[in-house]
Parts: C-alpha cells; structure tokens; sequence
C-alpha cells in the first residue's frame, strides 16, 4: 500500500523539509479512517503564501493514492479498480473467471461472435450448430433445419460441456456487479470500498490507517457474484431441469504476520442446506468452487497489499443452483 514506514517518512521529511512546512499530521490515537490523506506536505514561499499542497502519506491500497480533487483514492495509471483492489485490466480479466472478462468496472459475460456460443467449462466460444447438436442429443431432444435451442425471456442460455441449461439471468451476475432492474450493472466501488449485498452499497475495507479488514473483503468475495460462476453448471450439482438446489460455501482464511500479501486459504467447505459436505467426487462443481477460491478468491484479497487487522477471517455465501428446461426456437426461415 501507498503508507511509508516512520523510517522512510523521516528520511523523505528530512530530505523535503528546509523551504517547506509539515502541515496537517491529523493522526489519532486510534488511527484515521481507512482510504484517506493523514500527512499532507505544503510548500510555502516566505510570506507564508501556500504554493503547492499535496498528499505525502495516505491509506490507500496498493496501486492507488489519494486525489484531493475526488476526496478519495483512485488507481494509478495502468491500473482499474475491481473489489476494491487496483489492478491490471488483464489481472481484472483473469479474477473474473471463465466466460467472462472485465470491462467498465465490472465483471462481464464474454459475448461470441454470431454463430458461436460460450462454453462454460472451457471458457470458449463454439460453433452454435455443432453445440445444439450435442446438448439436444444429450437432452434428448430433436431440432430439425431451421431450429436451434434457447430459453425463454429471463433466462440465459449456458452451456457447460455437452450440457445445455436455462438459468435465471439474476443468478448470473459477475464480480463487480449487481442484479438491477433487467440485466447486470456495475456496482462502481472506489479503489478501498466494496460492495456489501445486504446493504446495497459500496463499504470501507476497515478503518485504521494502515491496515485493511480481510473479514470485510472475504465477505465481499463471497456473495452473490461468487455464485455465477457455479450457477452456469446445474449439473455439476446435479441439478434436473426444472429443479433447484440450495448450497453453502464456507470459506477460512488466515493472514501470517497480518501481511495480506501473504493470506493463505486454510480450507474451504461446500454443503447442502443440512450441513452435510458436498464432494467433488460426487459433485463435479464443487472441484470448480475449491478453484474459484484458491485461485480468485485469494489472490483477490492478496492484490489489496498493506496490513490486515485480523490474522483469520471466515464467511460463507448461500447459492441457489437453478434450471429451467431448454426450448427448440425457431430461427429465421426455419420451420418443423
């Protein structure tokens, strides 16, 4: 993170200091709030006239620093703002995991050429025609010229291996975004903040002034955009067309030394809603869910940089796993 240790603040004071003046130390006791400007440096010409103020230490994540114009932290150049962290857009892309990518702030689901269709499972395009196919001969299904398959208005066709499902568009929002009205938005957290479910808004990831809350963003990290991914593949959990499947995924974290760059997972649990523990053996999603979170999941909280404020952090996430049956539709010039 952008704060300096008393060390290199004093070399660098020492170094500035001489025609300039060390305004605005406004350190409490108890540390400033998370995500602000706590030594500001002014230089001044004799008379005592201001001629520059600018921040010298804030409490900022990594990547990013505050702007005084915003009165808030924002990325650094190359850098964009994605669960609170500053990254790379390629980073960003890589954290949102298959089938999406980032894109104006949020997590977005990767739109094929015409023809094709994503694969969940792989995170790749197909051709339309020879996926139809496929999922109709699994489903048992017959298309005819003229014909393809779909769902109805509300929900989103996926496609995870030779399986086709109708998902509520709802259960389909990446990280980054929300359920609004009729499609996903942007939830448009600033470097620092996060998007908290259950009060629909952005919060600070903790209040000291140097140190971060782990519990704050684990538990960011595991809501309703935890579940898109998982939720594209219902038969990975079994899930019958025209069925649903309630599941919990508990997550504990531990932060050595309180160094958030180096939060390690120490385990990570997928039950049903009576507590009994989904294997991947039996369950082939729950392999995807232990990957979701040893590889997005931590390296997400580890990409915040700084200290944390708690040395292990625990959170769970509740996902609805639901289908809807496929439907032949009728594509232009066709016909049964």
């Amino acid at each position: 993170m952008s704060s300096l240790s008393a060390s290199s603040l004093s070399a660098r004071a020492a170094r500035l200091l001489g025609a300039t003046a060390l305004a605005g130390l406004a350190l409490a006791a108890a540390g400033c709030p998370n995500g602000q400007c706590w030594i500001r440096l002014q230089k001044t010409d004799n008379a005592g006239n201001v001629k520059s103020d600018e921040c010298l230490v804030d409490s900022c994540v990594k990547n990013s620093k505050w702007v005084d114009a915003k009165n808030a932290c924002e990325c650094a150049a190359g850098f964009v703002t994605l669960g609170g962290a500053c990254k790379t857009e390629a980073e960003a892309t890589a954290s949102c995991g298959k089938g999406y990518q980032y894109a104006n702030g949020g997590c977005v689901a990767v739109v094929c050429a015409a023809g094709q269709v994503m694969n969940a499972d792989t995170g790749a395009c197909e051709n339309k025609s020879d996926s139809d196919a496929a999922v109709a001969a699994s489903a048992g299904v017959s298309i005819k010229a003229g014909q393809s398959i779909g769902c109805p208005a509300g929900q989103t066709y996926v496609i995870s291996g030779r399986d086709g499902s109708c998902v509520p568009n709802e259960l389909t929002c990446g990280a980054g975004t929300k359920f609004e009205g009729s499609g996903c938005v942007a939830t448009n957290c600033a470097a620092g903040t996060v998007y908290d479910a259950n009060t629909n808004q952005c919060t600070k990831i903790g209040n000291d002034s140097n140190s971060f809350s782990v519990q704050v963003k684990l538990n960011s990290e595991l809501g309703p955009s935890f579940c898109a991914q998982h939720a594209k593949n219902p038969a990975g959990f079994h899930v019958m067309p025209g069925q649903a499947m309630t599941i919990k995924v508990q997550v504990t974290v531990s932060v050595p030394g309180n160094a958030i760059e180096q939060t390690s997972l120490v385990s990570v649990k997928t039950m049903n809603v009576g507590g009994a523990e989904l294997t991947p053996a039996l369950f082939p999603e729950v392999a995807n869910i232990n990957k979701h979170v040893n590889e997005g999941v931590i390296s997400s909280i580890r990409s915040l940089g700084g200290k944390s404020i708690e040395t292990q952090a625990t959170s769970e996430v509740t996902c609805v796993i639901k289908r809807a049956p496929i439907q032949v539709i009728e594509t232009k010039g066709g016909g049964v």
